[in-house]
């Protein structure tokens, strides 16, 4: 959590830089600041706009992010810690086990964040009141906490566009974590690489 807390901030002006691109396209000619691609959108806009134009409206992003790396790896090293004796003692293929505790841990994490994310739509996007009045007053973080008061009975509304954010960054996220553990970084030990609920049976019996 110390770790998430400063750096998924990051991805905020990645996320600005592809929305202004794609908003670019639809406006008239004449009014178009002819990006050409996300990057150099990003590269464009801290000259033209000024820099903190890539950090407006970061929040929905930045809670996201952080809500969803803190369960993704909290849920997947308990089940680690707890389960290590299937492949240790019991002979079930390592990868296995770890493909299906990525699946539960991604599952749960990404059912907590994408939420967060999807207020940016429900501000910018969805219906306004009679008179064009927003009912979060434009405000992301009044957005995050209707959303939570009323979860019981919309939740499933704000997962729409769920498999669109999974094909664009989730299944990044999936190879990270993969590549993660295949570096040791979810070991309790500090010799990682020897770690007892780290080992499969093969490696440790020719030790």
């Amino acid at each position: 959590m110390v770790a998430f807390a400063p750096t998924c901030w990051t991805g905020i002006p990645f996320e600005n830089a592809r929305r202004a691109y794609y908003a670019d396209r639809t406006w008239p000619i004449e009014l178009r600041k002819g990006y050409t691609s996300p990057l150099n959108a990003l590269v464009r806009i801290p000259f033209e706009e000024g820099p903190s134009y890539l950090f407006k409206g970061g929040f929905p992003i930045y809670t996201s992010a952080y809500m969803f790396w803190c369960t993704f790896c909290t849920v997947y090293s308990f089940n680690k810690n707890k389960f290590f004796f299937l492949w240790v003692y019991n002979d079930f293929n390592y990868d296995f086990i770890k493909a299906g505790n990525m699946a539960i841990s991604f599952g749960m994490a990404s059912f907590l964040a994408y939420p967060f994310y999807f207020t940016r739509e429900m501000v910018d996007l969805w219906p306004k009141e009679r008179g064009g009045h927003c009912t979060w007053n434009n405000s992301y973080r009044q957005c995050a906490k209707w959303m939570i008061e009323n979860m019981d009975q919309l939740y499933f509304n704000y997962m729409t566009g769920y498999t669109r954010w999974i094909k664009r960054v989730g299944i990044q996220y999936f190879i990270a974590l993969w590549m993660a553990d295949n570096l040791g970084m979810f070991s309790n030990c500090n010799e990682a690489w020897a770690s007892l609920e780290y080992q499969s049976p093969i490696s440790s019996e020719s030790t």
